[in-house]
């Protein structure tokens, strides 16, 4: 019992000892953690004391010989001096107070006053570094800007080389332009004078305006020539050829007063000559561009102008159409009402269907009503043609559609008149099945075309130039009509079958030819090919088609049948 007493006791001693150990070890780690901090903070105040802000200072009061570089330096000095001896010193006393809270192991009054010391010295480094780069700037600007004035001065020398080359083509603003090289010339001048007084301030304002002065001048030298060309040939040219058509136009009887046209010329000329005033003294911001909208704004006058010639040419087309239009359909009026006791007789007519006859006649005499009012406002030259040919197209749409209702009306007055329009529409159906044939024919490129081909194109031709001829037969016999009808669907579908087939066998047996290829090393099937081939070119193309799918059904069963399927 005593041993064990002894143990627990040597145990807690034990403890008590590793932890005073391991108690000390982090302490002393945690102050040497604060003082590496605070090491760093005075190894940067260090490098900020030892940076050479005075001498840098005192080296360009050596050059300063203008007020303006003498107050720039007094004011570096008042700058280091109020860091060096305010901030600087504060840090000192604050490098102190850290030191002692390392002492005390006071962490949060440490990184407290670390925080101070840091932001300080950052604010000194910020001055420093400044007033270091500001000193930079002056010592080299002399050099700075004796390079850029020197790439300035050949810029300028090409200019003058240019405008001498094209001088004439600037006429009577050579002069101008020459005393704006001599005024950048005195700019180059009172460089050098600002240069060799030391006047910074002075310098950087020079060749600002030296820069300026030259980049307008190249614009000048490059758009002026094309501005003068605009002003003086093209666009006086074009004004006074627009001026002869619009005044032709004019006088053949065209209303052209919706283009404005005095107006917007007046404007035109207006704009002109506040770019030439501008011109002279050298002011182009923008002609150039003016200029061209100008320009096109002309050429768009032309093509009004065309547009409005062609829309007189259409207008005068359309008014011969409607005209031709309503006097066949008030004679079709005049012959129903002429004819219509007779009409009512044959036809056993009601009151009811000559109702819709007197609703057409009314819809007719409004349109020719309001055709009158367009050829008044004609005369007045209220409108342009281009809104007389929408008026006018209106019109011959509405006359078309009464025309259709008339012709429509009359039609369904009995069974003469539906038994004619399926004839009419069966005739559509027959020659666009015809069509249809000599295309795909034509298409096919077959290498021989079967007589029987033709023979039967010309009988279904024929038949259908018979059913023509019985439509416009007057009166036309429904009998005889309905019978050349069927006359000729049966031949012309008789022609599309024998067109279909052979084109169908013609391209079956073009694609299985192709596919077969690779199987000529056979030479049984080599001699079958052939023999197909043979009489794919006499134009047996369904026997060849046969042939050689009876070939290949022997080589590849599952790729004829396939075939058959399709051609089926």
């Amino acid at each position: 019992m005593k041993t064990i007493y002894i143990i627990i006791i040597f145990a807690f001693i034990l403890f008590l000892t590793v932890s005073f150990f391991v108690i000390k070890y982090l302490r002393k780690k945690e102050n040497n953690k604060l003082k590496q901090a605070q090491n760093l903070l005075e190894i940067k105040k260090n490098k900020l004391e030892s940076l050479p802000v005075l001498i840098e200072i005192e080296k360009i009061e050596e050059i300063a010989k203008s007020e303006q570089l003498e107050n720039k330096i007094n004011s570096f000095k008042t700058q280091f001096e109020n860091a060096k001896n305010e901030k600087l010193t504060k840090i000192e006393d604050m490098l102190i107070e850290l030191d002692d809270s390392i002492k005390n192991r006071n962490e949060k009054q440490f990184y407290e006053i670390y925080s101070d010391i840091e932001l300080t010295l950052n604010d000194v480094d910020y001055i420093f570094n400044n007033i270091l780069n500001e000193i930079k700037e002056i010592s080299s600007y002399e050099e700075k800007y004796r390079e850029i004035v020197t790439k300035l001065k050949t810029k300028y020398r090409y200019l003058d080389h240019t405008f001498k080359e094209k001088e004439p083509m600037f006429k009577d603003l050579a002069d101008t332009i020459k005393m704006q090289f001599e005024n950048i010339a005195k700019r180059f001048k009172d460089f050098d004078k600002v240069i060799d007084e030391k006047l910074y301030n002075e310098v950087v304002l020079v060749v600002r305006s030296l820069d300026t002065m030259i980049d307008n001048l190249d614009i000048i030298i490059k758009e002026l020539p094309d501005i003068l060309l605009l002003l003086n040939d093209l666009i006086p040219g074009r004004i006074k050829d627009l001026n002869e058509e619009y005044q032709n136009m004019q006088n053949e009887g065209y209303t052209l007063g919706f283009l404005n046209y005095e107006e917007n010329i007046s404007d035109i000329e207006k704009k002109e000559n506040d770019i030439l005033s501008r011109a002279k003294v050298l002011n182009i911001n923008n002609s150039l561009f003016d200029l061209r909208m100008i320009l096109e704004y002309l050429d768009n006058l032309f093509k009004d102008l065309e547009k409005e010639k062609d829309a007189k040419n259409q207008f005068d087309q359309l008014d011969t159409a409607f005209i031709d239009k309503k006097n066949k359909l008030e004679k079709v009026v005049k012959d129903i009402y002429s004819q219509l006791d007779d009409i009512k007789s044959l036809y056993h007519l009601n009151e009811k269907d000559l109702e819709i006859i007197d609703q057409l006649n009314l819809k007719l005499a409004q349109i020719i009503k309001d055709y009158k009012k367009l050829n008044r406002d004609k005369k007045k030259k209220q409108e342009s043609f281009q809104k007389r040919v929408i008026s006018i197209n209106d019109l011959l749409n509405r006359i078309n559609t009464t025309s259709q209702e008339f012709d429509t009306s009359l039609r369904t007055l009995g069974s003469f008149y539906e038994d004619e329009k399926r004839a009419h529409t069966e005739y559509n159906d027959i020659e666009e099945i015809i069509k249809k044939c000599r295309s795909e024919i034509r298409n096919f490129k077959l290498p021989i075309i079967h007589d029987e081909y033709f023979i039967q194109e010309e009988e279904a031709l024929t038949a259908l130039k018979n059913v023509d001829e019985e439509i416009n037969n007057k009166p036309i016999v429904i009998k005889n009509l309905n019978m050349r009808v069927e006359t000729a669907r049966d031949l012309t579908f008789k022609l599309y079958k024998t067109t279909n087939d052979m084109t169908k066998y013609a391209y079956f047996t073009e694609q299985l030819l192709i596919y077969s290829n690779k199987f000529r090393n056979d030479k049984n099937l080599d001699k079958i090919l052939s023999r197909v081939t043979d009489l794919y070119y006499e134009g047996k193309y369904q026997e060849s088609y046969h042939q050689i799918l009876k070939a290949i059904k022997i080589i590849d069963e599952d790729f004829a049948n396939k075939i058959i399927k399709i051609a089926n």
